[in-house]
């Protein structure tokens, strides 16, 4: 069951310049609450104490726009780089400072924040459709097609390609300032 997301793009009219990436997600709610309070100390280092997921189900997917409320998880490293600016019906739309925490030692976008952001956008996605159902990555694969240099703001397209009963399946673009 291939699927070119190179060919994909290309009909979107999108240049593929940073990563494309697919994930499948399986239904289900978080399974506790953040930890971010012992993590980060009483007031959670400026972190949100709900993360983006209880907003969204507590308050709809428009609660999803503005900067991005970390759960106070793996997902820290994204407070205070990520914006998100376009919430549609499967599809969420973010722009993302490659600051200094984001980068690698050569100074471009690190493939494990990728991952994390490609995690993130494809859950935002889900919450799009049902603010309910966030889901967890069950399978994820990604390229990588040019790097991010730091301090570029890039953005990062997640959209639902499939959604059922208890798998939903999601594809994210990150893109440059150049399209």
């Amino acid at each position: 069951r291939g699927h070119d997301l190179r060919r994909n793009m290309a009909a979107a009219r999108l240049r593929p310049v940073l990563a494309a990436a697919r994930c499948g997600h399986a239904f289900r709610p978080p399974a506790r609450p953040p930890l971010a309070a012992r993590w980060f100390g009483e007031d959670c280092g400026g972190l949100a104490r709900t993360g983006y997921i209880v907003r969204a189900r507590e308050g709809g997917r428009e609660t999803l726009l503005g900067a991005f409320q970390s759960s106070g998880r793996f997902d820290a490293v994204l407070h205070g780089h990520m914006e998100c600016v376009s919430v549609e019906d499967g599809e969420v739309r973010c722009e993302i400072r490659v600051a200094l925490p984001l980068q690698n030692n050569y100074g471009t976008m690190h493939g494990g924040a990728i991952a994390t952001l490609v995690d993130v956008l494809g859950t935002m996605a889900l919450l799009t459709k049902d603010p309910a159902r966030p889901g967890v990555s069950v399978d994820m694969s990604q390229t990588f097609l040019a790097p991010a240099r730091g301090d570029d703001v890039v953005t990062a397209v997640g959209s639902v390609v499939r959604y059922g009963r208890s798998l939903g399946f999601t594809e994210v673009r990150i893109i440059d300032s150049g399209g």
